[in-house]
């Protein structure tokens, strides 16, 4: 009776194994295969965005219940923010709906890789989505003075990306961004 029951262990390991087997093809063939979401800056170059304008001092991609940006995984914008000068701060917002709070919708602070400010200068602030998830995007920076331009550091987020040479984050010849 011993080697029937060792049998039967092998056997429902044998079962367990091929249903492992199939739950894993079937997550592949669902979309969890990391070839289905290329985030490379090759397969997604960054795209300059120059549709919103500041005002008093704030760049903002859209209002909260406005129609935010699609950002799909691997999306890179290069934000024209028009501040004159580089932004000291900048807030990152996500959304699962493309009009923001307008129908009940929510607004959320990206963290890790949903969002990942790269680079930062006096013409564009670059963000890009680095998961695979898909969102909607908002940006909100200021404190720019025009008068210290060179100055570094600040407030929130004003360390994260790079503090880069006037325009030298988009539209450069050399496609490598300045050092953080």
């Amino acid at each position: 009776m011993r080697s029937q029951g060792a049998g039967t262990g092998a056997a429902r390991r044998s079962g367990w194994a091929a249903a492992c087997a199939v739950g894993a093809a079937a997550a592949l063939a669902a979309g969890c295969a990391p070839s289905r979401c290329d985030r490379s800056e090759s397969a997604n170059p960054p795209v300059e965005f120059t549709e919103a304008t500041p005002a008093g001092g704030i760049y903002e991609t859209s209002a909260p219940d406005g129609e935010l940006l699609y950002f799909p995984g691997g999306m890179r914008y290069a934000l024209r923010h028009g501040l004159g000068a580089r932004p000291r701060w900048h807030q990152v917002y996500l959304s699962f709906e493309s009009d923001g709070t307008r129908r009940g919708g929510t607004l959320a602070h990206a963290a890790g890789n949903q969002a990942e400010v790269t680079c930062v200068d006096d013409q564009h602030l670059i963000v890009m989505n680095d998961s695979c998830s898909e969102y909607w995007l908002r940006v909100v920076a200021g404190g720019a003075d025009v008068a210290d331009e060179g100055a570094a550091g600040g407030e929130d987020g004003a360390d994260e990306g790079a503090a880069s040479a006037a325009g030298k984050c988009y539209g450069d010849d050399d496609p490598t961004p300045a050092d953080p």
